[in-house]
């Protein structure tokens, strides 16, 4: 796989989200929106997040939990146990998702001892989504700021708002400049961490499917990234892979010490394969990479460290250096003609350590 054929399937897929270049994933929203609430808000202010109006109530929760969870981690603010805040919300009976007028938040801050209340609303307009969060004084109820967001649907929205679904697929056609890739190659570039929504691929005789859907895995609702690829028949040395490049995720990866995810598969042996910018000038060898041994119809644990990492004994030998890694694949290839035939992973609860 050659990287200059990347640019051609990057750009097809973000056509979608081409009317709403200037949105951001929920939780880069979130981070944009406590960063900017951080240079309004005096350090050491005690906050309380109180409420987040949306027609989701775990769109609500999920938005106040990961602010909760920012501003902990920032450190700049000291912030109100959730269980307290709980405690006033059975008593005075309003919902975290419902609207609450800014005299009764005041009068909630007032009871936690809170100094600032950080609160707002999430709206759906068209297919993407506004995000308002804002900051107003307990003291004089003057909104100390507020930052908007334009919020892009992604697959984890999609599962708080329960809009998330496995099709209809959408059918996309390779110009003829894609063969520049080779006919071996079929590669998906994710705009954001997993791709929403479905796209299905046939190219020169091999097909993938790709697709998130909200699942239940082992009696627990999921958010999972189903991938699908039948090789045809007498043809094997083909090789087909989705992943992660340039996501809000990637920041993340390049300072960690492994991933580890789940995987439910057919027992087929996939491959975490992880790009470097050498790969720009050497080819697909400058990659390092692991084994995903999957078990038919069962969910394996996959957890890998960078330290297990190898590059291919045909690859090109490149330092490993996490700073220049573009991106994660996983990757599923054909060496003999008898591998040929349909393949398929779920890939879900995916984090980095």
């Amino acid at each position: 796989m050659k990287i200059k054929g990347i640019c051609v399937f990057c750009a097809l897929l973000f056509i979608p989200m081409l009317a709403f270049s200037q949105a951001v994933t929920l939780d880069n929203a979130l981070r944009n929106s406590t960063t900017y609430l951080n240079g309004r808000i005096k350090a050491n202010t005690k906050v309380v997040v109180l409420n987040f109006t949306s027609d989701w109530p775990r769109l609500s929760d999920y938005i106040i939990d990961e602010l909760i969870g920012y501003v902990v981690n920032d450190g700049t603010f000291t912030v109100v146990d959730r269980n307290n805040l709980e405690t006033i919300r059975k008593e005075l009976n309003f919902q975290l998702s419902g609207e609450v007028s800014d005299e009764t938040a005041q009068s909630i801050g007032k009871m936690l001892g809170a100094q600032t209340i950080i609160n707002g609303n999430i709206t759906a307009i068209g297919n993407a989504y506004r995000l308002r969060v804002r900051a107003i004084s307990v003291e004089s109820a003057q909104i100390i700021g507020m930052n908007n967001v334009d919020v892009a649907q992604d697959s984890r929205i999609a599962a708080l708002t329960g809009t998330a679904s496995v099709g209809p697929m959408t059918t996309v056609t390779a110009p003829s400049s894609a063969a520049s890739a080779g006919p071996n190659v079929l590669t998906v570039i994710l705009p954001s961490a997993w791709n929403p929504g479905g796209i299905e691929w046939d190219f020169q005789g091999t097909t993938k499917k790709l697709f998130t859907s909200r699942e239940v895995i082992e009696g627990r609702e999921r958010d999972v990234v189903t991938f699908e690829v039948t090789f045809p028949r007498k043809d094997g040395g083909k090789w087909a892979t989705f992943g992660i490049w340039d996501g809000p995720i990637m920041p993340q990866i390049r300072t960690a010490s492994g991933v580890r995810f789940k995987a439910l598969g057919d027992g087929k042996t996939w491959h975490l394969v992880f790009n470097t910018k050498e790969q720009t000038a050497t080819g697909d060898g400058a990659s390092y990479r692991a084994e995903i041994k999957t078990r038919s119809n069962m969910v394996v644990d996959i957890n890998i460290p960078f330290s297990s990492l190898k590059q291919p004994d045909w690859g090109k030998k490149v330092p490993w250096v996490k700073s220049n890694m573009l991106g994660v694949n996983i990757q599923r290839q054909t060496v003999e003609d008898t591998e040929s035939g349909t393949s398929t992973i779920k890939v879900f609860d995916f984090e980095v350590y």
